[in-house]
């Protein structure tokens, strides 16, 4: 994380395995060290999705699904194919 509270990572675009729709794994340490929150985020328009049975579960309120699904964008300036989002991560 940077100071302003940003962050960014790299990472493959996640693919399919058996019973789940493609997703990347977040943890985020608690800053009292009491321990780790774990969600996923997920790519949006899979097809998959509304298959996956913790999709399902997480969207149950229609507005949690912006706060899950990544709207992958071309990336300018870095290499060609390469793919960009912008995700809120909300600790409360």
């Amino acid at each position: 994380m940077k100071a302003d509270g940003n962050y960014s990572f790299r990472t493959l675009k996640p693919v399919a395995y058996p019973g789940r729709t493609p997703h990347i794994h977040l943890k985020v340490a608690t800053a009292s060290g009491g321990g780790v929150l774990t969600s996923q985020f997920y790519i949006a328009g899979e097809p998959g999705n509304e298959r996956d049975g913790i999709f399902r579960a997480a969207i149950r309120d229609p507005r949690q699904r912006e706060r899950i699904e990544m709207r992958l964008a071309p990336a300018p300036g870095l290499e060609t194919g390469a793919l960009a989002t912008t995700m809120d991560i909300v600790v409360g």
